[in-house]
C-alpha cells in the first residue's frame, strides 16, 4: 500500500524536488521489501539535475547499495566512481565498494576499500587481522576461454578447469569415436564411419569444450562465492 500511496504523489509531484522525494521514499520501500532490482529501477526515474543536497547522498548511496544486493556490481562500482564527484565518501559506499569489487574478483580495489573501512575501526584489531589474512589468499580464478581452447585437446580443458574425472571421460569417448571411424573407413565402410563416428565424435567434440568453458566459470563462481562470503562476515562483524 506504501508503494501505491507513493506512486500517486511521484504523479500528483508539483515540483522536480517533490517528486525526487517520492521516488526516493518508493525506492526505500522497495528496498525493504527486498526487491532490489525494482528499487534500483525506481532510481532512474530520479530528476538528477533537481537533487538537493541530502537528495544527492540518498541517490548515490541507494544506487550503489541496491546495485550491489541486486548483483549488478558493476552498476555498484561505477555508481562509486561517480558518486566522488558529488558527495564525500560515507562509511556505507566504502564498505559496498570493497564487497562488490570483491564480487568481480577485482582484488586490488577491494583490498584498498577494505582497508579504507578498517580505518574507521582502528581498535578492532581481530577483525582486522581476520580480513588481512583473507585478501593474503584470495582465489585464483581461470579465463573460461581458456578451457575452451584447450579443449582442442579432448579432455585438457576440463582438466583446467579442476574436472579431472570429466576429463578422463571427455578424453576416452573423444578417443574411441574417433578410433571407430577410423577404423571404420580404413576397411572401407565410409558411411558408418562418417555417420557415426564422425557424426558422434563431432557432437561429443564441440559438446566438450563448450562444457570445459561452462565448468571452469562454475568453479570460478564457487570460489568467489565461499571467499566473498567469508569477506562479507567479517567486513560486518
Amino acid at each position: 500500500m506504501r508503494a501505491l500511496e507513493l506512486e500517486r504523489e511521484i504523479y500528483a509531484a508539483t515540483t522536480p524536488s517533490c517528486h525526487n522525494s517520492a521516488v526516493l521514499a518508493k525506492c526505500e520501500v522497495r528496498k525493504q521489501q527486498g526487491l532490489y532490482k525494482e528499487a534500483l529501477a525506481e532510481l532512474s526515474r530520479v530528476y538528477t539535475y533537481a537533487l538537493s543536497g541530502e537528495q544527492t547522498s540518498t541517490y548515490y548511496t541507494q544506487r550503489a547499495l541496491c546495485g550491489y544486493l541486486a548483483g549488478e556490481f558493476d552498476t555498484a562500482l561505477a555508481t562509486i566512481d561517480e558518486a566522488a564527484c558529488y558527495i564525500p565518501r560515507s562509511e556505507l559506499l566504502i564498505l559496498v565498494e570493497a564487497l562488490a569489487a570483491g564480487e568481480k574478483g577485482d582484488w586490488q580495489r577491494s583490498e584498498r576499500a577494505a582497508k579504507e573501512y578498517l580505518a574507521l575501526y582502528p581498535d578492532d584489531t581481530l577483525r582486522t587481522a581476520t580480513i588481512e589474512e583473507l585478501y593474503r589468499h584470495t582465489p585464483s580464478l581461470r579465463n573460461p576461454m581458456t578451457a575452451y581452447w584447450l579443449s582442442l585437446l579432448p579432455g585438457l580443458g576440463q582438466f583446467y578447469a579442476g574436472e579431472v574425472w570429466s576429463g578422463v571421460v571427455s578424453l576416452v569417448a573423444n578417443g574411441l569415436l574417433g578410433g571407430f571411424a577410423v577404423s571404420e573407413m580404413i576397411v572401407g565402410q565410409w558411411l558408418s564411419g562418417w555417420i557415426v563416428g564422425c557424426g558422434l565424435l563431432g557432437n561429443t567434440y564441440f559438446v566438450g569444450q563448450e562444457r570445459a568453458r561452462i565448468l571452469t566459470e562454475r568453479r570460478n563462481q564457487r570460489l568467489l562465492r565461499t571467499h566473498n562470503d567469508l569477506l562479507r562476515d567479517a567486513l560486518l562483524n
